[in-house]
């Protein structure tokens, strides 16, 4: 299976939560016979059905469900360490210092 499916499944799906329950309903409707709405030599249902998910093959209110309100796109996500322009005008990290992490106490 392709590692890189799951990025693709998040321009469909932007929640991983979502995606999973998504696939997992998807995957389990293709093992009880589903119609496949992708052809190529896939077998394997979990993969067939994230492939499915990538390749936007199904209807908006099919997706609807698994999409929550308020989703934030893909490309403005938050990462570690990515730094993005605050209200205030000078550019500060979102994420945590690491360093930070080297003192807790979990």
């Amino acid at each position: 299976m392709d590692p890189m499916i799951v990025l693709d499944c998040e321009n469909t799906v932007p929640n991983r939560f979502a995606l999973a329950v998504a696939a997992a309903g998807r995957a389990r409707a293709l093992s009880r016979g589903a119609e496949p709405r992708l052809t190529g030599s896939v077998t394997v249902p979990v993969e067939l059905a994230l492939r499915e998910i990538a390749g936007n093959r199904f209807q908006p209110d099919e997706v609807k469900p698994f999409v929550l309100a308020g989703s934030v796109p893909r490309d403005d996500r938050v990462r570690p360490g990515r730094r993005r322009k605050l209200s205030g005008g000078e550019g500060q990290s979102l994420a945590a210092d690491p360093a930070l992490a080297q003192g807790a106490v979990h």
